[in-house]
């Protein structure tokens, strides 16, 4: 009996150890940026694939080890429903924002930081063709996608990259100061 309390008080006073954690992508939105947005993504779910996958799967891939589940936000509607919306639905643990840097800011602002984490562009290594991972990387997109990555493309697997290295150090996704800091250090000079 007293072993089953003891149990019991740890369960239910340990934190809830996450499996799966969400992003929500926010694209450039506009007709013109189309051809972009779908790169971008392409390239972010190409990421998702590379490690942890299993044949059974129910989530939009792995990152850092979890299960990631990915909503897309077109940055040409109402921004600021968006997020409202993405509240009400329990949030995402990280917003990746690859548009504007208009819409960069108002996300910065519109976000809260205690239940989300913010990713902003960084720069990537796929100007550095000598480098064996921008090589992989490079395969890896053609193959699947039939047609060489874009810049647009690269920036989508770096911010995948970014997380997954960033979810694997902490061993989740559920402390978004910790997350934030994880992230902001592979803003520059980060290598696949």
């Amino acid at each position: 009996m007293f072993v089953a309390i003891i149990i019991k008080l740890m369960l239910f006073t340990s934190p809830a150890f996450s499996h799966s954690f969400k992003v929500a992508l926010v694209l450039p939105g506009s007709a013109k940026a189309s051809s972009s947005a779908r790169q971008i993504r392409q390239g972010f779910m190409l990421a998702t694939t590379e490690r942890d996958s299993h044949p059974d799967e129910e989530s939009d891939g792995h990152l850092g080890g979890l299960d990631v589940y990915i909503s897309v936000i077109n940055e040409q509607v109402n921004v600021t429903a968006e997020i409202e919306s993405l509240a009400r639905q329990d949030g995402a643990n990280i917003v990746v924002v690859l548009g504007s840097q208009k819409n960069q800011l108002l996300f910065s602002k519109l976000v809260d930081r205690k239940k989300t984490a913010l990713l902003m562009p960084g720069q990537t290594p796929f100007s550095r063709v000598d480098l064996p991972a921008v090589t992989r990387f490079i395969s890896a997109y053609k193959n699947r996608y039939g047609n060489n990555p874009s810049l647009e493309a690269a920036q989508g697997y770096n911010a995948a990259r970014r997380i997954d290295v960033a979810i694997r150090a902490l061993g989740g996704a559920d402390n978004m100061g910790l997350l934030y800091d994880q992230l902001r250090k592979t803003a520059h000079d980060f290598a696949w």
